[in-house]
């Protein structure tokens, strides 16, 4: 008799369960293991629709640097290039300009302000870009758009006409969420951390209105689908509302987007690493618990740290795509998908894709990405965070 058959029968049996269940962990491992690596587990969010537009539109009336063909002129063909671009979008922009006098006066003043206030014909031509996305007849406005720039005449229309020709007019607003209360309750709340988000944002050296343009998405997105909370607190209190365990803050930060935020800082080797200026402004004290502590900063009253983070998120996320040759600095859409989809779905390219998470406002659906966009260019609380960047 062998010596397989001298043992006993429930040896046999837990040995074979034994040996399945790790044949079936193994298994699990690995169809795991491939799934990462054919990224069938990755989470892209929604492209909006208008991407490709935007791309064209941030493409059209680049005047800044020098293009393939342009390299090999001469300096002063160089510069008579760019006056040419320049011409032809201060051109574009006043008839644009013109032509919306009619249709979104409202939108049209809030233009004409930034406009005097920053001489800057690339943010103009990006705030009529956001207008143009919602009228309900472009091929008319093109027609007689490009009837009026045949027509141009530098005499007759300037922007000094324009805001007389708009001085009586009024309308509602083209976006339909600034004529809403819960806007309204919205930007009060923000008004009230005004100070907190600047010095926020000073310290991780990026543009305030960048990070107000990535928070307004975030509390329309909880004040809309947090109905009977906005009715009984943030209406009446006027104050911001924090989101979930998942996800803290009025940023709403995630702990694992926080941790890795705190790793970049402190990683030369790192594509988001900002420098060593900025290495310590996360270092937690040798005797506190790290993770209670950073949940207690995310969480805090005065929103300061949720604002640090969250600044220094998008500076990371700038900082990346700069070193890799494509800077994304004036392109609050790109800058607030990044910030909404994360870390992992960075990655920098020459045709970034607008979107990201849909945000559903009464009737109107926005992927994050350009609801951030049309905030940005708003004009909205222009008074507050103004633009600080210019041609």
């Amino acid at each position: 008799m062998s010596k397989s058959n001298n043992i006993p029968q429930f040896i046999k049996v837990s040995y074979l369960i034994f040996v399945n269940i790790f044949a079936a962990i193994g298994l699990m491992f690995v169809g795991v293991f491939f799934a990462i690596r054919l990224k069938i587990t990755d989470v892209s969010g929604t492209v909006d629709n208008l991407s490709q537009q935007f791309q064209t539109q941030d493409d059209s009336f680049k005047v800044q640097g020098v293009s393939t063909s342009s390299a090999q002129l001469s300096k002063l063909e160089n510069q008579i290039e760019t006056l040419t671009k320049s011409r032809e979008l201060k051109i574009n922009n006043l008839c644009s300009l013109s032509e919306l006098s009619y249709i979104a006066p409202i939108n049209v003043k809030k233009i004409v302000t930034v406009y005097n206030q920053n001489d800057s014909d690339d943010i103009v031509s990006k705030m009529i870009f956001a207008v143009i996305t919602h009228l309900d007849n472009q091929d008319e406005f093109n027609q007689n758009l490009k009837i009026c720039i045949q027509n141009f005449n530098s005499e007759t229309l300037t922007i000094n006409s324009i805001s007389t020709q708009i001085q009586f007019l009024n309308s509602q607003n083209i976006f339909d969420w600034p004529n809403k209360k819960e806007w309204a309750d919205v930007a009060a709340s923000i008004t009230k951390d005004k100070n907190i988000i600047n010095k926020a944002a000073a310290v991780a050296k990026i543009e305030p209105r960048l990070v107000v343009s990535s928070l307004m998405v975030e509390q329309l997105r909880l004040f809309y689908s947090q109905r009977e909370l906005y009715k009984k607190y943030f209406e009446p209190l006027k104050i911001l509302a924090n989101s979930n365990k998942i996800s803290l803050g009025v940023m709403s930060i995630k702990e694992e987007t926080a941790i890795a935020i705190e790793a970049h800082l402190h990683d030369p080797t790192s594509p988001y690493y900002l420098g060593p200026e900025f290495e310590n402004l996360l270092d937690y004290s040798a005797d506190v618990d790290v993770a209670a502590t950073r949940y207690d900063r995310l969480t805090a009253y005065d929103h300061y740290y949720n604002y640090l983070y969250g600044s220094i998120y998008l500076k990371q996320m700038l900082t990346q795509w700069e070193k890799a040759g494509f800077s994304i600095s004036h392109r609050p859409e790109i800058v607030g998908t990044l910030f909404n989809v994360g870390f992992p779905q960075s990655k920098p390219n020459a045709n970034p894709k607008v979107g990201g998470s849909t945000v559903k406002i009464d009737q109107t659906t926005y992927t994050f990405g350009r609801l951030a966009y049309e905030f940005y260019f708003s004009g909205e609380m222009v008074d507050i965070f103004p633009y600080t960047w210019a041609n």
